[in-house]
């Protein structure tokens, strides 16, 4: 699915700093997106989530180490059957989320550990997931379908 954002045309694009208070700029720009197209309520809960996931990944993790000026956008797609698709590019460092494995699984309250469970949650709400390097840039693209977990 997502091989068809090379020809699909960037239908708005959204730059942000490095840092945590810029994610109310993307809440404020997912909610224009999701108005002016109609998204039904679960693709737009699941776009809302797996977006804000993966941006304050990069913005805590993407940067580290990193000797140039930090860059974030993410660019929206209109895709065939009413599907769309979020693009996150940023210069960080390399990093694959989808090489991500499942997260681990406590076997008492105890044992549980917070954090490590944003890419099986865009796996739930998502059709699709695809990760690629290109020069010096993440692309991390995220698909969703307005029919998945449809009533």
């Amino acid at each position: 699915m997502s091989a068809l954002l090379e020809t699909a045309q960037i239908m708005s694009t959204c730059e942000i700093a490095a840092d945590f208070d810029d994610l109310l700029k993307v809440a404020a720009w997912l909610a224009d997106l999701a108005e002016q197209d109609g998204w039904p309520d679960r693709m737009r809960f699941g776009l809302d989530l797996s977006v804000e996931e993966a941006v304050t990944n990069v913005i805590s993790y993407g940067f580290e180490g990193v000797d140039r000026p930090p860059q974030i956008r993410l660019e929206y797609f209109h895709l065939p059957a009413g599907h769309v698709a979020m693009r996150i590019v940023d210069n960080g460092r390399p990093f694959d989320p989808i090489s991500v494995g499942p997260p681990h699984v406590p076997t008492s309250i105890e044992d549980a550990r917070v954090g490590g469970h944003g890419v099986q949650l865009m796996r739930h709400f998502l059709a699709d997931l695809a990760y690629e390097r290109v020069g010096d840039e993440n692309r991390f693209t995220l698909v969703a379908d307005p029919k998945k977990g449809a009533a």
